[in-house]
């Protein structure tokens, strides 16, 4: 007997003697195969696993021990049965046949562990749930095909292997097996539709339950209550849990059978419509077409290409670039923005490459007011990162709900803008799009600051030069960034100005129209009259949103820490000025 036989396990009854029980089997398959362990045994069955002599791998031999008993003409169906089928669901069945008072069968050994086990340790990752859900529906709509009716499955014979498969093991109560089967365990009850419980044969809609059941202990870490009305809507118990799984399980937990789904596919396709289908791999996406700028036929792919990875809640915002959305992450159960590049932009496979290449940069710069980039990824040609999800939304967004900000939140706007630009320009980034939509306002009134490096990451080289350029926004670009001329850290600061200008007047500063008319403007410097338009600015604080705004780059602050300390500076100076005034208004009072 091997050491490994030795151990003990809870699998293994108390009246078994293990040792005797391993001699026999020793005995009875010598030449064929060696055995290896002992796993599990009862007084009817046992389980080993043992090492194929001619193939040379591990396999599982499952042995019925007991002659001319119902249950040995069980086990002799189940495993007609099991070897009738093939699905990658299901244990593959090698090869049967009895020596001596046994039966038995060799099947395929699964490297893992039951869900029943992995459970106890708490409710499954909700990715890990989701190829749970879609490998047990494949599998119903096949063994369905061959007019069978599983009728039970428990969290203990649906195995994981360590691979990422998931592989149920146990058929002993389909249909096929019925005539001859013992009654159900109260283990077995709350994975049992109820109309099985009552005694009838079932039909489809009955297996829908039982994965039904299987997918919600996964997902919630509970076992369903026997009564179906008493159910707990999963996202109740594990707030996380995507909202489709609220509807796709309370469904098919339903006490009548013709309210769930009418079969496995219809299930599928309910589950794929809102979290897609992973594991399918286009890295170059098609040019720009019909489909892809239809906003609801995006979203349907997006929830595709998504997969087992986000759930997608909502839109956040579009721009020239692509959509972000507001997803939440299945793996680390958080809430992220989900940036999602246009289509037609990704068509390049060379501005995939920069894209990740600045992506990498970007995720490095971290800082208190730029937005974290997390990951980034891509499926059914869409391209994609994730970032920070910042509550609150854009600064365009809050002038647009609020108009002209006070002048503090502006102040603090600028002051913790350039705190991340100096960071950021100190790893030799330059954001080049700096805009309103990528200033994002958290709720409690910071700022971070979104899409490093996206804009060089998607330049192309027939993109150069003139006002159409496509390496920034034209409204808040730099002039000599719309002439295609050199650009740096500058430009940087001069499109925050004109922010600070849109912040404070609640419009464009220069204005929209054609590119070549705001190039116009841009040129001819005419920025707003911030004196006649904000009446609590000072001329200090105009002077330096003006030096900001220089439209020759060597008139401009030389760093964003200069910008920063004459924006502190001239607050400093406004409020020296107030406090003069008021003084003085307190004198000639005294006077009077």
């Amino acid at each position: 007997m091997t050491p490994e036989s030795q151990i003990p396990s809870p699998l293994i009854s108390p009246e078994i003697d293990a040792p005797l029980l391993f001699e026999q089997a020793q005995d009875a398959f010598s030449g064929d195969f060696e055995v290896m362990r002992l796993v599990a045994a009862s007084p009817e069955r046992a389980l080993f696993v043992v090492r194929d002599n001619i193939l040379r791998r591990e396999v599982a031999l499952r042995v019925h021990l007991q002659r001319d008993t119902t249950g040995r003409r069980w086990f002799r169906r189940e495993t007609e049965l099991l070897a009738s089928l093939h699905h990658r669901g299901l244990r593959t069945i090698y090869s049967a046949g009895f020596r001596n008072e046994w039966a038995y069968r060799v099947a395929k050994w699964v490297e893992g562990e039951s869900l029943a086990a992995a459970v106890q340790r708490g409710p499954r990752p909700i990715p890990r749930v989701l190829r749970i859900t879609r490998t047990l529906t494949s599998l119903l709509e096949y063994v369905h095909s061959n007019q069978i009716v599983v009728r039970r499955i428990l969290p203990s014979t649906v195995m994981l292997e360590t691979t990422g498969r998931t592989v149920v093991i146990d058929l002993r109560y389909a249909s096929w097996c019925i005539d001859v089967a013992d009654p159900w365990d109260d283990e077995s009850k709350p994975f049992v539709a109820p109309e099985i419980r009552d005694g009838s044969i079932g039909d489809p809609r009955s297996d829908l339950y039982t994965v039904g059941a299987i997918i919600y202990n996964a997902l919630t870490g509970r076992v369903p209550d026997l009564d179906p009305s008493a159910i707990v809507p999963p996202s109740k118990i594990r707030p996380a849990s995507p909202r489709i799984f609220d509807r796709l399980l309370l469904r098919t937990l339903d006490g009548d059978p013709s309210n769930r789904y009418f079969s496995a596919d219809e299930m599928s396709d309910d589950l794929l419509s809102e979290l897609g289908e992973a594991g399918v791999q286009i890295p170059v996406s098609p040019l720009r077409s019909s489909a892809t700028d239809d906003t609801t036929a995006f979203e349907k792919h997006l929830r595709r290409a998504l997969g087992d990875d986000y759930e997608l809640l909502g839109e956040l915002g579009s721009g020239g670039f692509g959509r972000v959305y507001q997803v939440r992450d299945l793996e680390l159960e958080r809430e992220v923005a989900l940036k999602v590049l246009h289509p037609f932009l990704t068509s390049d496979p060379a501005v995939v490459e920069r894209f990740r290449r600045e992506a990498q940069l970007a995720a490095r710069v971290v800082q208190s007011y730029i937005v974290n980039t997390y990951d980034i990824g891509g499926r059914l040609g869409l391209l994609w990162y994730t970032m920070e999800f910042v509550p609150g939304g854009n600064l365009g967004q809050v002038v647009d709900r609020n108009g002209p900000l006070p002048l503090d939140k502006v102040v603090r706007m600028l002051l913790e803008s350039l705190e991340a630009l100096k960071h950021a320009h100190s790893y030799g980034m330059v954001h080049r799009d700096l805009k309103p939509e990528n200033i994002l306002i958290h709720e409690t009134g910071s700022v971070r600051i979104a899409d490093f490096g996206l804009a060089l990451a998607l330049q192309r080289p027939d993109w150069h030069g003139g006002a159409s350029s496509h390496s920034g926004t034209p409204e808040f670009a730099a002039p000599e960034q719309l002439l295609g001329e050199h650009v740096d850290f500058r430009a940087d600061l001069y499109s925050l100005t004109l922010c600070a200008y849109f912040a404070l007047t609640g419009s464009s500063p220069f204005g929209g129209g054609t590119p070549a008319s705001i190039l116009a403007r841009h040129t001819i410097g005419s920025l707003p009259d911030l004196k006649s338009a904000r009446i609590d600015l000072n001329d200090e604080f105009i002077r330096v949103l003006k030096k900001g705004a220089a439209r020759d780059p060597a008139d401009r602050f030389e760093s964003a820490a200069a910008f920063e300390q004459a924006v502190i500076e001239s607050q400093r100076r406004g409020w020296l000025n107030r406090f003069r005034r008021w003084w003085r208004s307190l004198g000639r009072r005294g006077l009077e």
